[in-house]
This record gives structure tokens, sequence and C-alpha cells, in this order.
């Protein structure tokens, strides 16, 4: 066995062995900064000879996470990452397949933060276009740099009405903001002419691309807004010839509205969550 940091170069050949797993729908953050290198990205493998075995990608942040991210493929096991610990400092989260994961969580290094929360996900993935019912009071676009303090605002209340366990600073959720939105990967919703609404597309492949988040503000809900920004998203998405995809919480109300509109169970995810 032996354990080395991977090159540039060679992440096709870590693509490669992610396609070729079980769980290769549920390795989009993955997939998604391998394929397109974020600054500062490192990756180290396990192998036996030229089998790779495991790998584990690190990040200090991850669109739309705002917090150091730690993503694993195939058998993270405890010398590949009692050897990442030497040298790095513990991730905040951890994303992807439910089974990676918790092999990933057996495996923890002492010198880590400690888990402080997880959030079970089912994968979900619509196959065909979903028609939807004309809504001439809204309108869907890219946002753009004037809706900036609105998204922030947005992004923040998200997390806190989500639950999640780490809820981004104002600092944090702009740099999100700006990523996604310089990206043309963050679309609004406006009702009456006014924002009512966002989502982002986080990652993507050559067969998917991924609802990261969707936010529609309470005082629009339960009135097609949020059916109207999906369909027009996820119809841009197959008009690029991908497949919409995405996560959700296994017992959250999105799983019910999501499964009426044509997305369907393909997989389990999980998020974890250190400090």
């Amino acid at each position: 066995m032996n354990i080395q940091s991977l090159a540039p170069e060679h992440y096709p050949q870590l693509l490669r062995f992610i396609q070729q797993s079980d769980d290769a729908d549920a390795q989009l953050f993955l997939v998604g900064a391998l394929s397109t290198p974020a600054e500062h990205l490192q990756v180290f493998v396990r192998r036996n000879g030229n089998r790779l075995l495991g790998a584990v990608a690190l990040l200090p942040s991850l669109a739309p996470f705002a917090v150091p991210v730690i993503l694993v493929a195939g058998q993270p096991d405890a010398a590949l990452l009692a050897h990442i610990a030497t040298s790095h400092a513990s991730p905040q989260m951890a994303i992807g397949p439910k089974s990676v994961l918790e092999c990933l969580l057996d495996n923890w290094p002492a010198t880590w933060l400690p888990l402080i929360g997880r959030r079970d996900e089912v994968l979900l993935k619509q196959f065909d276009t979903f028609p939807t019912s004309p809504a001439p009071a809204l309108a869907t676009r890219l946002a753009g740099p004037e809706d900036e303090a609105t998204l922030v605002d947005y992004r923040i209340q998200m997390e806190k009405d989500s639950g999640v366990k780490l809820v981004s600073s104002r600092e944090q959720a702009t740099q999100t903001v700006r990523q996604l939105t310089q990206r043309e990967a963050l679309h609004v919703v406006e009702v009456d002419g006014q924002l009512g609404g966002c989502t982002a597309l986080t990652s993507r492949d050559e067969q998917h691309e991924q609802l990261g988040f969707i936010f529609v503000e309470a005082r629009h809900r339960l009135r097609g807004v949020s059916d109207k920004l999906l369909s027009d998203v996820c119809a841009g998405i197959h008009r690029r010839h991908r497949k919409p995809l995405t996560f959700t919480c296994v017992g959250g109300p999105l799983r019910h509205r999501l499964g009426e509109i044509g997305f369907r169970q393909v997989g389990e995810h999980l998020k974890l969550y250190f400090g």
C-alpha cells in the first residue's frame, strides 16, 4: 500500500475511478472539483500497486459552502486520513455518498475536529423535462451584482431555516454569492418585478447539473414561485443535454415537492459537520 499526493495531470485517472463506482452520481461535488480544479485543491490517494483504493480531496471552501471541506471516494481508511492529518488542519464539513462518508467517520483522526452534526439526504434526479402551467407574474433570470445584498440575506436565512450546524457569516455568504454569480450559476425569480427567491447550480459533470439550494421568501411560498423557478432552471439543464440532480433531507418537505415535478430517488447522500 502507498499513499501519495495526486498531481492535476493524474486527476483523469481518479475521475475514471469515480465513474466506475456504484455511487458515481452522488460524487458530483468531487467530480466538479477535479474537472475544474479550484484554487488550493489538494488531493491524496491510497493505492495497492497501480490499483486505486481511496481518495481524499481538501478544499478551503466549495461553493455554496464557505468552510473547509473534505470530499472522499472509495475507501478512506485510517492510514490515509492519519497521513493527511499530520500536516493539514481539520475540515469543518464532509460531503458525499452515504456509504463512503460512513467509512470516513469510522476512520476520522482523533486530532481533527469532533463531529457536531449530520444531515442524511436522498439523491434525486429529474429524467425528463416536467411541464408546468404558465405564471405571467413570475420571471426567472440569472443573478447580477445588483442582487448581491438580497441574495446574501437569502443565503443566511436559508441556512437558518434548514437547521444546519454551520451558518455562514455575512462575509462568507457574500463570498459564496459572488462566486456563484460570476460563474453564472445563480438564478433568481422575480414576483411582480421584485426579487422573491433564488436557486444555485453548484456542480456538474458530463451528464448532470446539480441544484445546490433553493430559497423562496416566506411571503411568496405556496404560490407556485418555487415551481416556476425550478421548472425554468431544470428546463435549461435539459436543453444543455444534462439531467438535473439534487440532494435533499430524507424527511424534508422539499423531497415530496420535488417528487411531484418528476424527480426520482437514485441514491443516498450525507453531509457531516465538524467543529
